[in-house]
């Protein structure tokens, strides 16, 4: 467990909150965290997914028909089997935010989110 410190002009309204919602500061703050990390990497996401479409008239010939992961405006790897590649992209960067996409002629797509647990 790591300890974070709180300054007292948070820790007041925060113990408030707690009593309110019949919750420990702890699943307070853990929660207000959780949220603040899921859309920091949404916003990631949607960054990949313009840089996506920066690049797709660049790559669509060389990979239509296949998926791709989009990795800090790269392609960082490719694959026929979006399963497959999922899994590998995953055992490499963990839990950051890449995208993985299926190369169309068409660069705006519809995304979906694909969670950790569909690896493990």
């Amino acid at each position: 467990m790591t300890v974070v410190e709180l300054s007292p002009n948070l820790v007041q309204p925060l113990r408030r909150l707690a009593k309110e919602q019949d919750e420990s500061v702890d699943e307070i703050v853990g929660g207000l965290v959780a949220d603040y990390l899921r859309e920091q990497r949404h916003t990631q996401l949607l960054a990949e997914m313009e840089r996506y479409r920066a690049l797709h008239p660049q790559i669509v010939e060389q990979y239509e028909g296949q998926f791709v992961a989009v990795y800090q405006g790269e392609i960082v790897d490719h694959d026929d089997d979006t399963g497959v590649l999922f899994k590998r992209v995953y055992q490499h960067y963990g839990d950051l935010p890449v995208l993985i996409v299926r190369v169309t002629n068409e660069p705006d797509q519809v995304f979906r989110r694909l969670h950790r647990h569909v690896v493990q």
